[in-house]
């Protein structure tokens, strides 16, 4: 029993971990256009979830990455005005 609880701890922390991109918290960029903070820290995190996650945030307008790059694990994205 003790093998089948650690394995649902492990689903349930993985499932946790690779969701942390999944959900960017509103703010601004510096020049004022509504932007998104973006953390990737999660285990199974990489850049390109980071990217993805901008993506769907700002979604056909696009944007433009104004702090972070492929060696960090937090991005500042502005969306590109309609």
């Amino acid at each position: 029993m003790k093998n089948k609880c650690n394995a649902g701890l492990l689903v349930v922390a993985i499932a946790a971990s690779a969701a942390a991109c999944s959900t960017p918290k509103a703010t601004f960029a510096p020049d004022g256009r509504k932007g998104y903070v973006i953390n990737c820290s999660g285990v199974l995190d990489s850049y390109s979830s980071c990217l993805v996650a901008a993506g769907r945030a700002c979604g056909a307008r696009g944007y433009d990455v104004v702090r972070g790059g492929p060696d960090d694990r937090e991005l500042l994205i502005a969306c590109k005005k309609p």
